[in-house]
């Protein structure tokens, strides 16, 4: 997050920070997992991986959100969940869903969850969201899986900022 709270901030400074924020890379402590996993370990990396990145791309969503739509701290909380998420982006005229690669996000948090919690047991939601994934057997070729939702979740992020710099600016 920035140094200063949004409110001490001018316009044109958090337009600049938005900007800004189009250069962020995801992907780079996923890569960096992926990188010391080796040859050995390759199918725990890219799922450790498939964790670091779904963090990464909540984390600079929501410093993204924040920033453009000015959210509370209780607000700001609430975004991280999908069905609030949709609600208060949808309060401030954008429509979520309609959001390039919305669906990305939703299956990532929901691999990133199933990882967690779910010892990497395909859930009801990941049935057949990739090949070979069936309910209530593990994942496998968290490779392909990774490869896919990085290049995916990127896209999304883009095209959100997009509609964030877009909404900012028409209000300011």
């Amino acid at each position: 997050m920035t140094e200063q709270s949004p409110e001490s901030l001018s316009d044109i400074e958090i337009l600049d920070i938005l900007q800004s924020m189009k250069d962020d890379e995801l992907d780079v402590e996923a890569k960096e997992i992926i990188r010391n996993g080796g040859k050995a370990g390759r199918q725990e990396a890219h799922k450790q991986a498939l964790v670091a990145l779904h963090t990464s791309f909540e984390n600079k969503f929501v410093e993204a959100v924040v920033l453009a739509l000015g959210l509370n701290d209780g607000q700001a909380k609430k975004i991280r969940y999908k069905k609030d998420r949709i609600r208060i982006l949808k309060v401030r005229g954008i429509d979520y869903l309609a959001i390039d690669g919305a669906e990305t996000a939703q299956v990532l948090s929901q691999v990133a969850q199933a990882i967690s919690r779910e010892d990497a047991i395909v859930t009801e939601g990941l049935h057949n969201i990739f090949p070979f994934w069936k309910e209530g057997w593990p994942m496998v070729q968290f490779d392909n899986a990774y490869n896919i939702l990085a290049e995916d979740i990127s896209i999304h992020y883009q095209a959100t900022l997009d509609q964030l710099i877009s909404l900012y600016g028409s209000r300011r």
